[in-house]
C-alpha cells in the first residue's frame, strides 16, 4: 500500500473525552463513529481517513490489527447493528441475515478476512460492526491505591 501506515486497515480507538473540542473535531469522531471513550472501530486506511485522522489525533490512538486481534475483538466483544439495535454476534445466523445476501458473508470467519483483507465488503461489514466497546485501561483507583506498596507510594 502507498499510504504512511503501510495498510489498508487500521483500528482506530478514542482515548479522551470531548473537553475543549472544536465542532470541526466532534463531527469527525461523530463520522468515525468514536462517539464515547474507549470506544473502537475498523478503518479503511485512505486519504480521507488518514486527513481525518490527523485532524483528530489528541483524542484517538490508531494503529494496524493483527489478524489476532481482529479475530478476538470480533469474537469476544464483536455486536452487529441489526434494525437499528445493538445486537451481540452469538450465532453465525445473525452475520448471514445481515450481510449474506449482499456480500456473501456468512460467518464470523468471513467477517475476519473481510475487515482485515479490506474486500469488497468492507464497507458493509464495518457499517454491521457496532464500534467495540473496550474496557478503561486502568481506572483511578487502581492507579492511586493498587500501586501503593506498604503504606507508601512507589
Amino acid at each position: 500500500a502507498a499510504n504512511s501506515v503501510g495498510s489498508d486497515v487500521v483500528f482506530a480507538v478514542r482515548i479522551r473525552d470531548g473537553a475543549g473540542m472544536s465542532r470541526k473535531v466532534r463531527k469527525a469522531l461523530s463520522n468515525m463513529r468514536l462517539r464515547s471513550v474507549n470506544e473502537g472501530v475498523f478503518l479503511r486506511y485512505d486519504e480521507s481517513t488518514r486527513k481525518m485522522l490527523h485532524l483528530v489525533e489528541p483524542f484517538v490512538a490508531y494503529g494496524i490489527p493483527s489478524k489476532s486481534l481482529v479475530t478476538d475483538l470480533i469474537r469476544q466483544r464483536g455486536h452487529g447493528k441489526i434494525d437499528g439495535k445493538r445486537v451481540p454476534l452469538t450465532d453465525n445466523t445473525i452475520i448471514e441475515k445481515a450481510l449474506g445476501d449482499e456480500t456473501g458473508i456468512i460467518c464470523v470467519e468471513d467477517l475476519v478476512h473481510e475487515v482485515y483483507s479490506v474486500g469488497d465488503g468492507f464497507g458493509a461489514a464495518s457499517a454491521f460492526l457496532w464500534p467495540f466497546r473496550l474496557t478503561a485501561s486502568r481506572s483511578k483507583f487502581q492507579k492511586e491505591k493498587l500501586n501503593q506498596k506498604d503504606g507508601g507510594r512507589d
